[in-house]
């Protein structure tokens, strides 16, 4: 005699109900994991992308430059090159970087000569020269066009290491003498801010006549 089939009981679909959200709930909780890890594996390659494009256009002119002649934490001046050759700095030498906290950029600015015997003079002595004052009066001046640069974007914070020093022209003076560039700056990565270290040196170290050694 063939027994009646029965169904499920209450207990029974309670059962199976709970089960199967436990395991919903479980392979939820595996894809919110497996995507979060993939967003951060992203957002740190993106970082170390952005750092080392930092560094590789910082270094193009920190490398090849002459010295420093200023350096503040959040800017400095270069000495880019001895384009004349006499052993001496002239405005269109001159490369001055900053970091606008505005425009959360760090920038590389610059003037050229247009009519080509403005700034044909040296400075005396580096040491003397407010170069941030020298750059606003260079920006104005009639006949010269300033040009800039975006070296990096999206900079939450940027602090160039410097030196302890008692008054501008002794900064001035630690500047020429120091061969390497260090900073610490937080790259924008998202809804993150995410730290790196950035350290460059100029290869041919060679202060105007008269700097610092």
């Amino acid at each position: 005699m063939r027994r009646p089939r029965r169904g499920m009981t209450l207990l029974e679909v309670m059962l199976a109900i709970a089960v199967m959200s436990m395991v919903g709930l479980g392979t939820t909780g595996m894809m919110s994991a497996l995507t979060t890890g993939m967003v951060q594996q992203h957002d740190a390659r993106s970082s170390m992308l952005r750092a080392g494009l930092s560094q590789a256009r910082l270094s193009s002119y920190v490398s090849r430059s002459r010295c420093l002649i200023d350096l503040e934490p959040n800017r400095l001046v270069l000495w880019l090159e001895d384009a004349d050759g006499d052993d001496a700095i002239d405005g269109t030498e001159v490369r001055w970087v900053f970091w606008n906290s505005n425009a959360q950029t760090l920038t590389i600015n610059w003037v050229t000569d247009e009519q080509g015997d403005t700034l044909e003079e040296p400075y005396a002595n580096p040491t003397t020269i407010d170069w941030w004052q020298e750059w606003d009066q260079l920006e104005r001046t009639t006949g010269l066009k300033p040009g800039s640069l975006d070296l990096v974007s999206s900079v939450a914070s940027w602090a160039f290491s410097t030196d302890p020093v008692s008054s501008p022209s002794a900064r001035r003076e630690a500047a020429m003498a120091r061969q390497t560039v260090e900073a610490i700056y937080e790259l924008h990565i998202a809804e993150d801010s995410i730290e790196h270290c950035l350290g460059d040196s100029i290869r041919m170290h060679e202060p105007p006549d008269g700097g610092a050694t």
